[in-house]
C-alpha cells in the first residue's frame, strides 16, 4: 500500500508557550505586575516585539504547536484508490494512537507528502515522544531520495530551499485541484469548533497532494470524488 498523508496543527496559548519556554509572558503581564509607565517604555515595548515574533515563530515547532488533525489517503501499489480516513479532535495522544495503530495494520510502502519531510513527519515523530505513544512503525526521513518518502515540494525543488513552492502554487503549475483554505483558516475554524470541517479540508488537502504527485509521474490524477469518496471521519474526542 501507499498513503498520502497531511497534518493539520494549531499553535500552544501563549501562556502554555511561555511555560514551556519559562519565561514570564510580558504580552500577557497585567498592569498590577508591570508598572502603566513601563508599558509605554520603548524598550519594554521592543522586548515585547521580541517576544510576539519569537511565539509567531512557534506556530510550527512540535514542542509548542499540537496536531488536531490527520488526514490520509490510501493507495493499492499500482496507485488505485482504496480509502480516505481523517482523524481529528482535542485528544492528540488518541489521535495519534488510531494513527500509528493503523500505520501499523497497512505498513506503507511509500508515504506521499508536500512537505511531509521537514513538516509532517517529523511533528508526527515529535508530538508522538511528548505522548510516548510509540509508532508502529519506523519512517526513514533521510532526504535526497523518494523512498519510502516522496516529498512533492523536495523533489520539485530538487532539496534546494530557493525553489520550495506551497501547494497550491505547485498545483496550480501543475494545472490540477487547489487548495481550498489555508493554515490561519484551520486555527479560525478550530477556534470555532469546526473540526469535522478541518477534517474535510485536511483531506481535500491531500488530493491535491496525490494530484501533483501523479502529475509528477506523468500520470493523471483520477477525479476527487474517485479518490476520496465516503471518507472515513473519525472524531477522536
Amino acid at each position: 500500500m501507499k498513503v498520502v498523508l497531511d497534518i493539520e496543527t494549531v499553535q500552544a496559548p501563549r501562556k502554555e508557550w511561555a511555560r514551556l519556554m519559562g519565561i514570564e509572558s510580558l504580552r500577557e503581564a497585567s498592569s498590577s505586575e508591570v508598572p502603566s509607565d513601563l508599558f509605554e517604555h520603548a524598550d519594554f515595548q521592543e522586548r515585547v516585539k521580541r517576544e510576539d515574533d519569537l511565539y509567531e515563530r512557534s506556530a510550527f515547532d512540535a514542542t509548542f504547536s499540537r496536531i488536531v488533525c490527520i488526514g490520509l489517503l490510501i493507495f493499492t501499489e499500482s496507485m488505485t484508490p482504496h480509502g480516505a480516513i481523517s482523524w481529528y479532535g482535542q485528544n492528540e495522544p488518541e489521535l495519534l494512537r488510531q494513527f500509528w495503530a493503523r500505520m501499523g495494520d497497512i505498513r506503507p510502502s511509500l508515504f506521499i507528502t508536500h512537505n511531509g519531510l521537514a513538516f509532517d513527519l517529523p511533528f508526527l515523530k515529535k508530538r508522538s515522544i511528548i505522548h510516548q505513544v510509540k509508532p508502529t512503525i519506523d519512517i526513514n526521513l533521510a532526504r535526497f531520495r523518494t523512498d519510502p518518502v516522496y516529498d512533492t515540494m523536495a523533489v520539485w525543488s530538487n532539496w534546494d530551499a530557493r525553489g520550495w513552492v506551497k501547494l497550491d502554487v505547485l498545483a496550480r503549475t501543475l494545472n490540477v485541484a487547489t487548495k481550498s483554505g489555508s493554515g490561519k483558516q484551520v486555527a479560525e475554524m478550530w477556534a470555532a469548533g469546526e473540526g469535522k470541517a478541518i477534517a474535510e479540508y485536511c483531506l481535500q488537502d491531500t488530493y491535491v497532494t496525490y494530484a501533483c504527485y501523479q502529475r509528477m509521474m506523468f500520470q493523471d490524477p483520477l477525479p476527487q470524488e474517485d479518490v476520496i469518496g465516503n471518507p472515513v471521519l473519525i472524531d477522536v474526542g
